[in-house]
Order: C-alpha cells, then structure tokens, then sequence
C-alpha cells in the first residue's frame, strides 16, 4: 500500500506546513498482542474490618471491562500468602483469585501473572528461597492445570528487580538465579510448553538500564518468553517526544524473534519542568482522605491524562512494543503508608459507594481514552510504521490494520487546536468509519460506562484527502474494527 500523508496546519494560512507521513507498507509488527490494565486481587481490609465486592461491583468491572476489551492483564499475588505451616494451600482465597482469571479465561485475555517478591531472595545474606520459588511454580500450575486458567501464558518473578525499593535491592546476579531456578521447577512441574518467564521487569525512567535486558538476552533468552519493562515517564518527558529515544533502547536489545511489552505504565511528575504538576497533584492528594501522599496520580480525575497516556502508548507502540499494561485498574486494589491510604492511579473505585465516597466509583475521563485504545488494538493486529517531517511534537499519530480493518489516531497534547490533513495516494473510500473525539467536552456516553462515535457510518476519500480539526488536548479515531 502507499503512503497517507498527514499536513498540520497551523492556525495561520501564510504559517509553513509540517507534514507528518504514514507508510503503510512496513510493519512495525505483525502480531500486537494488545493493551489492558494492571489487575490484582483486592486488599479488602481497609483497617477499618473485612470488605467483600459484592456480586453487583463484580459484575459492574465486568460490564466496564468488556467496553474496554483489555487484551493484556497483569496480576500479581505472594506466594507467601499461599503458604500454612511450611505447606502450600493453594485454594486459600481461591474464589477472589478466580473470579479475576475466570474473567480472563472467558475473554481470552492474556495474563502476566507473577510475585511480587517478597521474601523470594534475601539479599543480605545473597541466599534465594528454593522452597518458596517451589511452591510460586506449583501455585501457579494449579491455576492452569487444575483450575483450567489457561489464559496465563507469561510469569513474572520479583517485581521491578533493579529499583532499591525491590525484594531484589538491584542486585541482578541474586535475580537471574532466582529466575533461573524458577525456570527449573517449571521444567520439573512440564510447564514450559504453556508457560514462559516475563522478564526483567525493570522499573527505568532513563536509557541506562538496558543493560538488563541485554543480559537476560545472553544468558535466560531461553526461558524468557516475552521481555517486559516497567515506564513511568514525566510528562513532559513524552508530550516532547523525547520518551521515544528512551525506550528504544530496551526494545533494541530484545533477540529477534521475541517480543516486549510495558508490564506497566504511568505517568509522573518527575523532571524540573513538571514541577508545578507536581505540587498541585502533592496538593489534590492532601486534600483527598484516602489517597496517598507519595503513590498516587491525582490528575487521572482529568482528560489531559487520557491524552497524555494516549502520547505515552503512540511512542511506545511506534517504537517497537507489542503491548502496554496501565498501572492501574482500580484504586481499591491498593494502598500505601496506610491501609485506607490507597494508591490513587484507577480509572475508578469500586468500593466509593460502599466507603470511599460515592463519587469515586465513577468512570474516569482517561477509562474512555484507554478504551479507545483497547478495542481498536486487536490481537494480531498490524502496526503501521510512521514518519514525520513535522516539528510539532505535540501532534502524534498511529496506523493499525486487520483483516482488512484499520484503525488512524491521533493526539493532540497542545493546549491550542490543531488542523490536520489525512490523505492517503490509493484508497479511495475507506467505509463504514466511526468517528470519536475525546476531550473535555466532546464525550458522547450512554449509561455507565459506553463511549458512542461522534460521527458514524463515514464513508471517507482519502485520495481527496480530509481536513480534521483537533481541539486543545485530544484524541481523535477513526476506525472500522467496531
């Protein structure tokens, strides 16, 4: 197929025009495996006595989930928690543990499942627990084999290994025998053949990191089947595009033939020039009761996180990765420095009705942009490669196809309206197309949870070409996968 050029105006005629350029016929990659949400078991005891999620919260994350269509979750436990006098007791809590996988298993959502860590290595005394690793194989394979959870293909061991707040304290050598030994007592239990290793799940902010990678591809490539890294970039780290130089040199040191993945994903307000961001969400947290003061993204209240998480996931599918896990699902999963300070990063609380506040079990603005970006992604899907002539950072795009379906988006993290001209040399109508605009004010919902097209049954020339005007702060799709 030929190119489809895209020409960003601005908001002056006599203003020179960028223009940014799609190239349809090369393939960033072949086989997306998707997009979705971090998904754990609930903390349910809040310090103020045991909750339980009512069979109606259940069957509401089941009704928002399936809108969304998450293609990729992660879910994390402690095999400690699974432990009783010296003996695993794998249907401990089963039935909270279930109703997450059965979810997944009916969806053919596929799971990252894992441990968090803790006391998996002990780095002081540079000893790995054996029987603890043992008995996180085991668990994990009475959820497949037993429990029929099949929709868990991929295994992370020890939860961001390089950062000093991890059971790993950095220490790689400690981690990859741990690894190593975990791949072991898969072997031994005939796991391989379904399940592989997600490694390194590494926390990085900069390019310095990649060295683990590079590592695990020269000694564990055999067991790791899919390589995952965790990002949570500043803001203006990604709406300036300099994000993308950053996590291409991860996705460069992945063997060929094995695919990477952000196992999470969220943003922060960690460099100089998101300084005042930062105060206020420090301030939005003081004033929220239950929110944490140092673990919790306050502006997910806003549709500017939607956009700018839309910016984040362009780069990073542009850049090679073949799926992205957003941190996180719902604020009830979670808390930090107390157990009623909960990590404020959802796009919603489903316990705020029963004790968080009425008003947190609402959708949240960015739940829409995400979703947008769930449904439209399918497993398999193509990713279309893009270049740009442009020098206007703040307008980003992304080219999917299907089965002969695509998916065109674009972002606008500006807070000034861009002009943007999509033509494409060779196809003449392009049917069916739904039309969606997300930013403030734009929204069309219905009921609860389900996003509607602005516009619907397009029937678009792009050899004449169309003009789409973007306001401040956007996403725009046009697509025909629904």
């Amino acid at each position: 197929m030929l190119p489809v050029v895209l020409s960003c105006h601005a908001s002056e005629p006599k203003v020179d025009v960028p223009v940014l350029t799609y190239i349809y016929n090369q393939v960033i990659n072949d086989g997306y495996i998707g997009n979705g949400a971090e998904w754990d078991p609930y903390q349910l005891n809040y310090g103020h006595g045991q909750m339980e999620l009512s069979q109606a919260d259940q069957q509401k994350i089941y009704d928002r989930l399936d809108f969304m269509r998450p293609r990729l979750i992660r879910m994390m436990i402690n095999t400690t928690s699974f432990v009783r006098d010296g003996k695993l007791v794998p249907e401990t809590n089963i039935d909270h543990i279930s109703w997450l996988l059965s979810y997944c298993q009916s969806r053919d959502v596929t799971v990252i499942f894992g441990d968090w860590g803790g006391r998996i290595v002990n780095v002081q005394e540079q000893t790995v627990n054996s029987e603890l690793i043992a008995f996180a194989a085991q668990y994990v394979d009475y959820l497949i084999n037993q429990k029929g959870f099949t929709c868990i293909k991929h295994y992370n061991l020890i939860n961001e290994p390089n950062g000093n707040w991890s059971a790993a304290r950095g220490d790689y050598a400690l981690w990859a025998k741990a690894v190593h030994t975990l791949h072991q007592e898969f072997e031994k239990l005939n796991l391989t053949d379904r399940l592989s290793l997600a490694a390194p799940d590494i926390a990085i902010w900069t390019d310095r990191e990649a060295w683990w990678v590079d590592s695990c591809a020269t000694y564990l490539n055999h067991a790791i089947g899919l390589y995952d890294i965790h990002t949570y970039p500043s803001k203006s780290t990604v709406n300036t595009g300099e994000y993308t130089s950053i996590i291409q040199a991860y996705k460069a040191k992945v063997p060929a033939g094995k695919k990477i993945v952000m196992g999470e994903i969220g943003l922060k307000f960690v460099t100089k020039e998101d300084s005042l961001l930062n105060r206020e969400n420090i301030r939005r947290a003081q004033a929220k009761p239950f929110a944490s003061l140092s673990d919790s993204q306050m502006f997910v209240y806003d549709y500017v996180y939607g956009t700018d998480m839309a910016d984040a996931l362009f780069q990073t599918v542009n850049a090679g990765f073949s799926g992205s896990v957003v941190w996180m699902l719902d604020d009830a999963m979670h808390s930090n420095e107390a157990p009623d300070k909960l990590k404020v990063w959802g796009f919603w609380n489903i316990l705020g009705e029963e004790f968080f506040g009425r008003d947190e079990e609402v959708v949240r603005p960015w739940y829409y942009a995400w979703s947008l970006l769930c449904r439209n992604m399918p497993p398999g899907c193509r990713i279309m490669r893009t270049e740009t002539s442009s020098g206007d950072a703040a307008v980003k795009s992304l080219a999917v196809e299907k089965d002969n379906n695509r998916m065109v988006a674009l972002v606008n993290v500006s807070k000034e309206q861009k002009t943007v001209e999509i033509k494409h040399e060779n196809l003449q109508v392009w049917s069916n197309v739904s039309k969606y605009i997300y930013a403030d004010g734009t929204l069309v919902k219905e009921g609860d949870y389900r996003l509607l097209p602005n516009e619907q049954n397009l029937q678009i020339n792009l050899q004449e070409g169309i003009t789409v005007l973007m306001p401040p702060e956007s996403l725009i799709v046009f697509t025909d996968f629904d």
